[in-house]
């Protein structure tokens, strides 16, 4: 399932269990608490005195369909949606390294156990303890951590690390020098630069997402409808979209804020490799990103050529969802992403990650490889509606996966911050 379901499905299971008296502490662990953009079960640790109470109360959940396995202290069941869950009650004591062992990845734990081993240690999910002690997991007296997960890596010489960078990459190097990124958090992003109207696909007005914008903390936003391609959409010519902008600025005139409505477009690239409205339209424009929706199955050399002419556009600020995937459902087009990373690097062009939970374009390691290369993502929710705005939380946990910090968020910034990230 999509991170974004996985992350429904845990709140639902949370309020759920929330009056069970029997349990005292409950979190998530496994490929959901790491961020992964999909997930295949959900791993629950809890503490509790009476482990067959909380047990009950799981199986009481009117989500479960039923139980594949109970033990004293594990349980699995599956609920009516075809997910599994996986229930482990663990002492309080030991709660902190079975969080961490539970969260995983398993290629993180790896390199922890042997991190442990050269230290004269043992880890596993009751504790870290002396190699030459003898565990007594009915009462692991012999631990030297507790209930608190930052007392394993403590041990071990390490920062505490968040749990999107637990794959075996570079965090325990990051974390034995004290040099973990300070990752991207919600509350610091300030603008949204892709989203729609009822002028083409979107289901509420200008005034409306401009309204939800403001109500969620946003200094700005881009209504980016689509252009006249994408005809499905009903896209924008160019007499629609300038009698749009002038409706942008009536309602910027009429604001009794600092909040301001940036006039943009999601200009199609042609397959032939044109953009989809003229150069004199593009220029009076606060914002343009240029995006394909058509010809993805063109050569990979064609697709690319179409990219790299965007990003040389001198009016095109940012490439949107950059490989066209959707999760699940549609395989990323075939382009040379190298050679479209190296150009917008050499142009100050935006990528954007689309934080649409089917897209999540760009995925973690592409992230990574941009970030090297000085390249500013933008995080855009591509919201239809204004509860598409809360979609950002999919695009954070993505940017976090990928190490990114508010450095290399461009609409963490100002407007007149990020103008001046891209030389203009």
């Amino acid at each position: 399932m999509l991170w974004i379901e996985a992350d429904s499905l845990a709140t639902s299971l949370r309020e759920a269990l929330a009056p069970c008296g029997a349990i005292q502490r409950l979190e998530f662990g496994g490929s959901y608490r790491r961020g992964k953009e999909t997930v295949g079960d959900l791993d629950v640790l809890v503490t509790s005195s009476h482990p067959d109470e909380a047990m009950d109360c799981l199986g009481g959940w009117s989500e479960v369909e039923s139980v594949i396995a109970r033990g004293p202290t594990k349980m699995s069941v599956r609920l009516k949606r075809g997910v599994q869950v996986d229930l482990r009650v663990v002492p309080a004591k030991c709660f902190g390294a079975a969080w961490q062992y539970f969260t995983g990845s398993k290629e993180h734990n790896v390199l922890l156990r042997g991190m442990a081993k050269d230290k004269g240690l043992k880890i596993n999910e009751w504790g870290v303890f002396p190699a030459a002690a003898e565990i007594d997991f009915h009462d692991p007296k012999d631990s030297l951590t507790g209930s608190d997960e930052a007392d394993v890596y403590r041990v071990l010489g390490l920062e505490w690390m968040p749990p999107e960078l637990r794959e075996a990459r570079h965090e325990l190097e990051w974390a034995a020098r004290r040099q973990l990124p300070e990752l991207i958090e919600v509350g610091e992003i300030q603008g949204d630069l892709h989203m729609h109207t009822t002028a083409t696909d979107g289901s509420a007005s200008v005034a409306e997402m401009a309204a939800a914008a403001r109500a969620r903390g946003l200094r700005y936003i881009a209504i980016t409808d689509h252009s006249q391609r994408v005809s499905l959409a009903r896209g924008l010519d160019s007499k629609r979209l300038r009698q749009q902008w002038k409706e942008i600025d009536r309602l910027n005139a009429e604001a009794d804020d600092d909040f301001l409505i940036l006039k943009g477009i999601e200009c199609d690239i042609l397959e032939n490799g044109t953009m989809d409205l003229p150069d004199d339209v593009l220029a009076e424009a606060d914002w343009v990103i240029a995006s394909l929706h058509y010809g993805q199955n063109q050569p990979r050399a064609q697709i690319t050529e179409r990219l790299l002419f965007a990003i040389h556009h001198p009016h095109v600020w940012m490439i949107a969802h950059p490989t066209g995937r959707l999760i699940n459902r549609r395989k990323p087009y075939d382009v040379d992403l190298e050679a479209v990373m190296t150009a917008a690097a050499e142009q100050k062009k935006f990528l954007e990650l689309n934080a649409s939970p089917e897209r999540l374009d760009r995925n973690d390691v592409q992230l990574i490889a941009a970030k090297a290369l000085g390249i500013k993502i933008v995080i855009n929710t591509d919201a239809h509606s204004p509860a598409g705005l809360s979609m950002i939380r999919a695009g954070i946990v993505q940017a976090r996966r990928g190490t990114l910090t508010r450095q290399d968020v461009a609409n963490a910034h100002s407007w007149k911050a990020l103008r001046k990230l891209a030389g203009r």
